[in-house]
């Protein structure tokens, strides 16, 4: 508990916005720790841990160069770090630093190169969660183990879609291109050379047949009705030159009240790149990439009172060819306690179904987990 803690203690509550005429640098972020109490609801199923401990910090640094009043460019880079009690495989907590330029231009559009997830993801308008943990590649695995998800160091598998979102590619190295609103509509373009990225769903581990590279488009939508505001999303992306996926999401926004829905579906074209039903190696189990023909579809609803929130999500994934499939409800509340501190308590239930009926392919179980967070 006090390798955990320790981390929580050096944040200051600060959060820091430097400019001078030319260069503008900020940095801000959120740090807490959270603890989760687990169940497993029945016998033939993986065991979830009886409690777990999580320290976890999510931040961004800046720097961006004005060109003109219109125009910047800079150096962006976001930042996580995550400590869990019983983590055999990050022991000493799990570091991740994805850094990336931007320039943008108010009239032309903005660019990004880097490390970071493609347009469709970006600009996806799916179920949302107000935690951490999230309903899109929901975090709740930290607490609730699953049998059809794997992203340690030695082993990938995803069996299932973990998201509404199109995340094949992840955080790999990419370039992307947004445009600037064009009436109430913006677009996206990303491409991405290699898909292979922890953040994604393509292993490292990975060798396919044909070039394992990554295209995404997208649009969004904004348009105004007589009570809020109607966000609708479309996304296509194309990887390894075989995987094809399509999302499409919508999201109702008025006043503290926000309704979000969105589907996804995967499939493959031909017979190069097929799915691997049997271990390819340690690192690959079977049906490690079963995600690549399925689907997902999700719903959201929640409301901000101001200074408490609350939110219900819930997701269902399931492969196209197998047993496989998962179900995630998600309640989050959130307490602003004041400028800089928030309290969460969330309630959180899984019920993941493997290859097959025994032991070590399904998992049902639920989890209360509570916290507190620091913004700096």
């Amino acid at each position: 508990m006090k390798r955990l803690l320790l981390p929580l203690g050096l944040i200051t509550a600060t959060e820091d916005v430097a400019q001078a005429q030319d260069w503008e640098l900020a940095q801000s972020g959120v740090a807490g720790i959270y603890y989760g109490i687990m169940e497993t609801k029945e016998d033939n199923n993986l065991d979830n841990m009886p409690n777990r401990l999580v320290f976890r910090a999510d931040g961004k640094i800046s720097g961006d160069y004005n060109i003109s009043a219109k125009e910047k460019v800079g150096i962006h880079a976001d930042y996580t770090v995550v400590m869990r009690q019983h983590d055999n495989d990050y022991e000493r907590g799990d570091w991740r630093f994805y850094p990336y330029l931007k320039w943008q231009d108010e009239e032309k559009g903005k660019v990004t190169i880097g490390y970071t997830y493609n347009a469709a993801r970006i600009m996806h308008m799916g179920a949302q969660d107000i935690t951490w943990v999230g309903i899109q590649d929901s975090n709740v695995s930290y607490f609730l183990s699953n049998a059809n998800w794997s992203n340690g160091q030695k082993k990938t598998k995803f069996a299932t879609p973990k998201s509404t979102t199109i995340l094949d590619d992840g955080r790999a190295f990419k370039l992307s291109y947004f445009t600037p609103e064009i009436g109430n509509t913006t677009f996206g373009f990303s491409y991405a050379p290699d898909n292979a990225s922890r953040r994604g769903m393509t292993s490292r581990y990975t060798e396919y047949e044909k070039q394992q590279d990554g295209y995404t488009a997208s649009m969004q939508n904004r348009w105004k009705l007589p009570y809020g505001q109607l966000y609708t999303s479309m996304g296509y992306g194309l990887f390894n030159r075989t995987d094809n996926v399509w999302s499409g999401g919508v999201r109702w926004v008025y006043e503290g009240l926000k309704i979000s829905s969105s589907y996804k579906k995967s499939w493959i074209d031909g017979n190069k790149n097929p799915i691997s039903t049997t271990a390819q190696n340690e690192h690959l189990p079977a049906y490690f990439d079963n995600y690549r023909e399925g689907s997902a579809w999700d719903f959201s609803i929640g409301y901000d009172f101001g200074t408490f929130e609350s939110n219900l999500a819930y997701l269902h994934t399931e492969a196209e060819n197998t047993r496989h499939q998962d179900d995630i409800w998600l309640q989050s509340n959130k307490y602003e306690l004041n400028k800089y501190v928030e309290l969460y308590w969330i309630n959180a239930y899984r019920n993941s179904k493997g290859y097959a009926r025994n032991s070590d392919n399904n998992n049902k179980g639920y989890a209360v987990i509570t916290g507190i967070s620091i913004k700096y």
